[in-house]
């Protein structure tokens, strides 16, 4: 009778252990997202007011150097100074907040299903990804900071998302 047991016992799928890696570092980096997204949620006028000092040190410094012999440098501070400018305003930065917020959660409560083995964490990691990459767009338009802040997103999400890709076969 025992060894009849035996036989319908199965044991549980055993977690691969690059995926044990992965949805750990998730879960590091989308609670530090979460936590830093509130922060800049909350000190939102704080951080605004940091950049508009800077703003003005910067373009200052800028003045000084137009006498300067290369004033096409001077140019491309000024278009990137702007931007920031764009960026970093108290409701600018709040709605940035917000989206970062979502996609930590998504991501987040994907790791927590492929920790569990479930294969529908990997669909909604790589949603979470792909609104990360979305949003700077949609709120500042395509420039130059949009740019570089959306290539960062895309390059390690889509890094995850490849290599969560490689573990899908160990999901049910």
């Amino acid at each position: 009778m025992k060894s009849d047991l035996q036989e319908f016992e199965t044991l549980p799928p055993q977690r691969p252990v690059f995926l044990k890696v992965l949805c750990l570092l998730t879960f590091i980096g989308s609670g530090y997202g979460i936590i830093n997204s509130a922060v800049t949620y909350f000190k939102a006028n704080d951080i605004s007011n940091i950049v508009i000092e800077a703003k003005t040190k910067m373009y200052e410094d800028l003045n000084k150097k137009k006498k300067a012999k290369n004033p096409e440098s001077v140019n491309i501070i000024s278009k990137v100074m702007n931007n920031v400018s764009v960026i970093t305003t108290p409701e600018n930065l709040r709605k940035t907040a917000i989206g970062n917020i979502i996609t930590s959660i998504l991501c987040l409560l994907g790791a927590f299903l492929m920790w569990n083995l479930r294969r529908m964490g990997f669909y909604i990691y790589t949603l979470g990804t792909i609104i990360s990459i979305v949003i700077p767009f949609y709120l500042f338009g395509n420039n130059f900071l949009t740019t570089i802040s959306a290539g960062f997103a895309s390059f390690i999400g889509i890094l995850f998302v490849i290599f969560y890709a490689m573990n899908i076969k160990s999901m049910k």
